[in-house]
Parts: C-alpha cells; structure tokens; sequence
C-alpha cells in the first residue's frame, strides 16, 4: 500500500500520475483529468513505501479508474491538457479550493467494515467523488478571516443566512452602516423606512443607527464657535464597505486648499494648523496609511525643518509646490515605539515641506495613552500647551500638537441620540484613568468616552503669518488621507457609553488652529451610534423587526435540530465520510431553507409554520442503517459528484463541444 506525501513545487509536471490513498482504496488518476490543475497551488504527489498489499478489489477500482495509460491516451494527452486549461480559465478563482469530499479522499483514513465487496464499494465513493471533485467552488464567506465554513448560521440571530454577504455588504455602502465581521449583525429597515444595524452577541441584541456628528470648540466663556456647516466644509469624510467589516476610509482635510467658514468667502491659509483622526477600540488599521497632499502650485510659503534630538527648526522657503504629493505609512513598521513619531521614507518627520512631525499614537503603552491623551483630547486652555513628548519630555517635533477635544459642543441641531446642542462631546473617562486628581472632564453632560478611543494619527501642516495682508507665506494645500480597517461586531457592543448611555462606534476627524486673529475648532464623529429613543433608553430589537423574539426562538429551534442531526450523521459507523458531507449539506440545506421562511414571515403563525416545517425537513435526512441504503447513498455521492463536474463543463464557454465531450467521457470513467 503507497501513502501520499505532498510537496509543493513551483511547476506541476502536467502529464504525471497521482494516486489517492482512501482507507484501503486506492485511485490512479492521470493529472490531466479536469479539475486536476483547476488549484491556485501547485502539487506534486510522491509515493513511499509501506508493508502490506493491496487487495484484489484495491486492484480492480485502480484498473477502472486509471487514467492516461494506454498509448491512445497518450497520442491525446496534448489535446485533453489543452482543454483541461480551458476550463481551468472559465473556473476562474472560484475553484481555488478542494471541498471536503477531496479532503477525505486525499487523506488517509480508517472506514469501517461492513462485509464482502460492499465495503470496497462504500469507501471507493469517497475516492470516486473526490475524482470528481477536485475543484470546488467555494460558498460565500462573511467571516473576515476565513474561519467559518459554508452554510454556518449563528444561533442566535434573527434572519441570518437570509442576508448574504452581498447584501450586507450593499447595505452597508447604502445605509453608511459596517458589514458584518462574522455573521453576528444584519442590516434591517423598520416600518418607516429608517435603517439600523442589529448585533447579537451571546444572546443580546444591540440597534445601532448612523452617526455623522459635528462638534466645534468653544471660546472663554464656554459659547461654541462656528456651525456644523462649517465643520463639513473644512473636513469631508466618506467610507467604502469593502464586506466582512472591511472599510476603506477617505478623509480630506481643508478640501478648499484651506480654511474657510461656511458663510464666508474668504480663504486663509494654513499657518501651523492641526488635524488628526482617532479610531474607537473595535475598528483596527489594515495596511498602510496613505495620505494625498494636494497644493495650490502658484503660492509660496514657508516651512520648517528640523533635526533628530533638537528642538530647534530651520525655516525655509518653497515656491511653486508640485499640484500632488503622496505620502503613507505603516503603523506597525514605520511608527517609534516609544514617541509614536512617524518617521519612513514613504513620510519622513524632520525634513518634509508639508508636514510638521507627524504623530500615530496608540494605548498599548502607558507613555503612549498619555501622549493620546494630552495631544487629542486635553484642553489646554489659552497659556499652557501640548509640548512635550510623554516618554522622554522633549518637545514633539514641530513643537505644539495639541487638538483640545475636551473643549468641543455639539452643533448638530439633532441626530444626536441622548444629547442636544451645546452639550460636551467628550466624556473624559481616560483622562479621568490617567490623572484621577483632576476629576472627570465634563462629567454631567459628557456624550462619547474619550476610553473608547485606542488610537490616533496626528499631523501638522506647514505655513507662517507674516503680518503682512500684501504678502502671503501660509500653506495652500488639502490633505487627503485614505486606510482600510477591519471592524469586530463584539468589540462594538462592549464600548464605554457617556455621561448617560450614548456609545459611539467609528473616527473622529479634528482640526485645531489659532491663526488669522480666531481660533479654528472643528470635530466631525462618522460612523454609528447606539440607537436610544426619546428618554435616552436603548433601542430594542423588537423595535425594528416586529416578533423578534419569536422569530429568534424559531431560528434557534431549527439550529438546535440541525445540531442533534449533525451528531447523528457523524456518529454512523457504516457510511464512509463522503457520504456523510453530502448527508449534512442537505440538513444543513433544509435548516437555511427555514431560516429564510423565518426571516421572511410577518406574523406569528407563519414564523411557527416555517419553524416545523423546517424542523421536519431536517429530520427526513435519513442517516443509512442497513448494508443496501448504505450502499444507495454512497452511489449517490458518485452520482452528485458526476453532476456537478458536468454542469462545470458545460458552463466553460471556451470549450469545443468535441473537447467537452472528452472531459465528460473522463468523468464517467472516474465514476465507474
């Protein structure tokens, strides 16, 4: 008997043989059935040794199945490979991996004996099927890492399966909500047309709605300056699903090439001005940060220069910037660790003529909360500022990046759920952690947790005031920056709420700057709130989808079924494991079926009649108990499998029907 060794090889010799160990059947097939190259990933299979023969039954299925040895075949073999690559390209990427059934067959594996030649003929299913199923196409996944396989539902969400990663994902673009990270959140429209997001974690369901929240700095006597139309006017955000809790933000910063109020048309330039963006806890970076700094080419300004371990700057003059500069950075690469300065090639600190030391600071370290802290959230006031570093107590490169969150109203006139205008954005529980001698900053009124918050980019632009209305050194520029983060639902649900029991999910985009004789404070908060209604109490379920309870009791009916049939199908001892994929997939079928009847159902008899109606269905997945029904549903693995390669063949439209029609010859001698 051979056992198989795989070995990755950059080039797969097209026309060796392959042979599949499957309990005690083994199957010669020649490499240029279809499906053999189908794989993204080239393999070579390498026969060793082992004691013991195969028996006469191992011999006859060899002889049946073997593939390419007789000189015919091999006068073809140019011709079949030609085709075999054709469908190759019509399968596209959807065939890049084996499903289990090739799984079973190519791992060697003990089934147990029933009697005679039954036995040979119930475990070479397995390896017929797997002849047959060498590519696999496979079914949409809505879990960002790959784990969760086909036809997995959560047992506790209303309606699950009956939104497809597609459809989560479009509503997600549609509604300006996040995709689901792992099947624990649906997007739903309740009765008047609104659309909320519902998370179930352990049970719990959690309604969330959209948030696109302005809040602007205050003067001395605490009143708000400037309008939430201001505030959209110097900051633009938009964000694209990219599905699985992926979203690729874009945020531009002084789209106007400068700052400019709402109802004004005067433009200023940048002068030293402050912008950056923090992220809440459950959104995470993936990749680079990229940032476009897009400039007016006709200006001259000035900017500054500095060196490693000075404080000092060099002032210097550019004339005629490029229209476009690209920067960006890694956060995990490019990033110190102790200061949080950004310092790459791709975005140096110390001589940049567009950007003032940039910072990305995160909570992982003490130092780096407090640098958080007291560049993104501390107000200041008027006489001290953000100077020093935390780690070391040396100042930020380019000095003063303080952006006095604390300090920031709401402006929005509503939308806002448990708050109103004019109250504090920020509910200062980390700096409240940090310096607990201080209090809590506004701890009556306080919206969002400044704890929810674990990371944050920070930058500084460049420019001067010269005193001079006939000469101009200030910056023109726009800054556009883009990244893709990956979201996770459970994480959203165990945020920090405010004051009372508002919680915010997504980035805060902020820019600070005191120049032209006013002080320029704008915050725009994007992404989701949770849901609260008039009396600031959270939003239930029940709220949005009318029998939520009943339907969520129906669907976990129906999950606990398809459990029992499961441990029934995989605890059978005379069925071999192909047969018993095939068994599961349609329980599994029939459990989506009620499901879907589930979600769909609009009054409690209907959600009942689709709970039993699915209940009986699963229960009708006969798992074999005699020899002969054995046998019949190991036949009708084989008989699946051939159906399946055959509609793939038909579907390659590069084909010839001649060509076509060798490759379902092979098909057939495979399942012989």
């Amino acid at each position: 008997m051979k056992r198989l060794e795989f070995l990755e090889t950059k080039r797969t010799p097209r026309y060796s043989l392959r042979k599949f160990s499957v309990g005690m059947v083994s199957v010669l097939l020649g490499v240029t059935i279809f499906g053999i190259n189908f794989t993204n990933h080239s393999v070579k299979a390498a026969t060793e040794s082992v004691e013991g023969s195969n028996s006469s039954a191992n011999s006859r299925l060899q002889q049946t199945s073997a593939v390419g040895n007789t000189t015919a075949e091999q006068a073809n073999t140019q011709k079949a490979t030609s085709a075999t690559e054709k469908v190759q390209q019509s399968s596209g990427s959807n065939n890049a991996t084996a499903n289990n059934s090739t799984e079973a067959a190519t791992t060697s594996q003990s089934v147990p004996k029933t009697q005679g030649s039954a036995d040979t003929d119930i475990k070479s299913s397995t390896a017929k099927s797997a002849a047959m199923n060498l590519v696999a196409i496979p079914s949409t996944d809505r879990n960002a890492a790959g784990t969760v396989a086909p036809f997995f539902y959560n047992l506790f969400s209303l309606g699950t399966g009956t939104q497809s990663a597609k459809e989560n994902q479009d509503l997600a673009n549609k509604t300006n909500l996040t995709s689901s990270d792992n099947y624990s959140s649906n997007i739903y429209k309740d009765k008047d047309g609104n659309y909320y997001k519902i998370v179930t974690i352990n049970g719990h369901d959690y309604v969330y709605r959209t948030a696109d929240i302005q809040a602007n700095g205050t003067n001395i006597l605490g009143t708000v300056k400037g309008t939430a139309d201001d505030n959209k006017n110097n900051i633009h955000i938009s964000k694209e699903d990219l599905g699985n809790g992926k979203t690729r933000w874009t945020v531009t910063f002084f789209p106007k090439m400068g700052l400019q109020n709402a109802d004004s048309s005067t433009l200023h330039g940048l002068i030293s001005a402050k912008f950056g963006i923090a992220l809440t806890n459950d959104y995470q970076i993936v990749g680079n940060v990229d940032m476009k700094v897009k400039n007016k080419t006709d200006q001259t300004y000035i900017y500054y220069t500095f060196e490693s371990g000075s404080s000092s700057a060099k002032r210097n003059t550019i004339q005629n910037p490029s229209p476009e500069v690209k920067f960006s950075f890694n956060p995990k690469t490019d990033v110190d660790k102790n200061t949080g300065l950004i310092n790459s090639k791709t975005m140096p600190a110390y001589n940049n003529e567009y950007l003032q030391g940039p910072y990305y600071f995160t909570t992982a370290t003490n130092a780096g909360k407090k640098n958080l802290w007291q560049t993104y959230f501390k107000y200041w006031g008027v006489e001290s500022k953000a100077n020093n570093n935390e780690y070391d107590g040396k100042p930020y490169v380019g000095t003063e990046h303080g952006l006095n969150f604390n300090n920031f109203k709401i402006v929005n006139e509503n939308g806002v759920d448990g708050a109103k205008y004019g109250d504090p954005i920020i509910y200062d529980k980390l700096g409240d952690r940090l310096n607990s001698e201080n209090g809590l900053a506004n701890s009556e009124s306080g919206v969002f947790s400044s704890d929810d918050f674990n990371q944050a980019m920070e930058f500084k632009s460049q420019g001067e005031s010269t005193f001079n209305i006939f000469t101009d050194r200030s910056q023109h520029s726009s800054y556009v920056i883009s990244f893709t983060t990956q979201h996770t639902d459970s994480d959203e649900v165990g945020l920090a709420t405010g004051s009372k029991n508002q919680q915010f999910s997504g980035i805060s985009a902020n820019i600070y700057s005191d120049q032209n004789g006013y002080f320029n404070m704008y915050s725009r908060l994007y992404g989701e709130q949770r849901a609260l209604d008039a009396d600031g109490v959270p939003l239930k379920a029940e709220n949005i989808i009318p029998n939520w309870d009943d339907a969520k009791a129906a669907n976990k009916a129906i999950d606990d079924a398809l459990v029992n049939k499961k441990g029934e199908i995989n605890t059978a001892t005379n069925i071999d494991q192909a047969t018993k994929d095939n068994l599961i997939k349609e329980a599994t079928d029939a459990a989506g079926a009620a499901k879907n009847a589930i979600g769909q159902a609009t009054t409690v008899d209907e959600i009942k009649k689709a709970q039993d109606y699915g209940i009986t269905n699963i229960n009708n997945v006969k798992v074999p108990t005699s020899l002969e029904a054995a046998k019949q549903a190991a036949t009708k693995v084989v008989e699946d499998a051939v159906d399946q390669q055959k509609a793939l063949i038909t579907k390659a439209n590069n084909l010839s029907d001649k060509e076509k029609q060798a490759l379902n010859n092979q098909v057939d001698e495979a399942a012989k």
